[in-house]
């Protein structure tokens, strides 16, 4: 085992208690010149007075002292602090007393006579693991506070994500949305808002990775959203201008799968664009599936001014409702490693009522996870349309 160096004895405060003056002078005089400071005491109540006062690193005493003996001086000192070593220095090899400084967690002992280099050498050793304890009690609070630090800021950011989502626009009632995080800051974002002439814009956005760095690869994606939209400009110029604020604002081998919709509901028409996002469904009455919108562009941040905007542009002739959800919705595995899949997702707008199929898609992965948490933040959006 490690032991202290000198240097390291010498930044020490030491109370040793002894009351045998003779032995306290030697021990004193060896101690005095190598520790930082040497508290003396003659019995164990002028020790405790000395510990309660000083706080020393370290105590040594003998076992046997009048007023109060060693073994109730180390157990005030160990109730006290818990972590300040106690040596003990005795003549006697009693079982009963070896007993009951092991029981109070005792850390050391030298035998009387007491051979002075075997002394500094148990010091050396207590002293080095308490230099050791120190230095882990010190790195957990400052992990601890680290800790701390960065949790109130994800919850910071959270807020910031629930805010940047506008709750209000969200109640709309040809809205239903299901948002489950993996982290406390989802790396999905989803955005909602009505134009002047009261077309619906909607928008699944899915950063790379998740937690912080993806909710802040966010906040430009979401500002030209909700701008524009209130400008009632052009869905492809909405595209364009998130995927240079992506590429010329965030870090490099960052970027944005999305998709951005718009319905209007009086000629009936929806036009997307969608970049990354899993295939979005238009389906009928009866849960078919009359139209895929699939991704056929980049997500948002990989290409430069060059890029330009393809919107696909679908005409329903009967009411629908149009499904949109993230690959962690897709991908969610149960506890066997078996992903959700878009064939259980198909099966379970197939099967519900058309009222009913948003509660059985969210009912159904929860199913599938058993309590467990996914490895992706997961996203659905189900809008009536018509």
């Amino acid at each position: 085992m490690s032991l202290a160096t000198p240097e390291e004895l010498k930044q020490l405060t030491v109370l040793y208690a002894e009351d045998d003056e003779n032995i306290r002078k030697e021990v004193a005089h060896f101690l005095e010149h190598r520790v930082g400071k040497l508290i003396l005491a003659a019995n164990g109540e002028e020790a405790l007075a000395a510990f309660t006062a000083q706080r020393p690193d370290i105590v040594i005493s003998d076992i046997q002292m009048p007023v109060m003996d060693g073994l109730a001086l180390a157990a005030a000192v160990k109730e006290h602090n818990s972590a300040t070593p106690v040596i003990f220095t005795t003549a006697f090899n009693d079982v009963k007393y070896l007993h009951q400084a092991i029981s109070l967690g005792v850390d050391g002992y030298a035998l009387k006579p007491i051979d002075l280099k075997q002394l500094l050498a148990t010091v050396a050793k207590v002293v080095a693991l308490l230099l050791k304890t120190r230095e882990l009690s010190v790195s957990k609070a400052q992990l601890e506070a680290y800790h701390q630090a960065a949790e109130e800021e994800r919850h910071l950011v959270a807020e910031l994500m629930e805010r940047m989502m506008r709750p209000e626009n969200l109640h709309d009632p040809q809205l239903k949305y299901w948002l489950q995080p993996t982290d406390v800051v989802s790396g999905d974002l989803i955005a909602m808002s009505r134009s002047r002439n009261d077309k619906l814009y909607l928008m699944l956005a899915d950063s790379t990775g998740h937690g912080l760095p993806a909710a802040l690869n966010l906040l430009p994606v979401n500002h030209i959203f909700y701008s524009m939209v209130s400008k009632n400009l052009p869905l492809s110029l909405m595209v364009e201008e998130m995927n240079w604020a992506v590429k010329e604002q965030s870090p490099a081998e960052r970027y944005v799968a999305a998709m951005i919709a718009c319905i209007d509901g009086h000629n009936r028409v929806v036009e997307i664009w969608n970049g990354g996002i899993p295939s979005a469904f238009f389906i009928g009455a009866d849960g078919e599936i009359l139209h895929s919108f699939d991704s056929v562009n980049l997500p948002l941040g990989i290409l430069d001014r060059t890029f330009t905007a393809q919107t696909e542009i679908y005409q329903w002739n009967a009411p629908g409702q149009l499904v949109v959800y993230s690959d962690g919705f897709s991908e969610a595995e149960n506890l066997t490693g078996e992903p959700f899949g878009l064939g259980r997702i198909k099966q379970e707008l197939k099967q519900a009522a058309a009222p009913d199929r948003f509660t059985a898609l969210t009912d159904a992965i929860k199913a599938h996870l058993d309590g467990r948490r996914a490895f992706d933040d997961m996203t659905l959006m189900l809008v009536a349309c018509g």
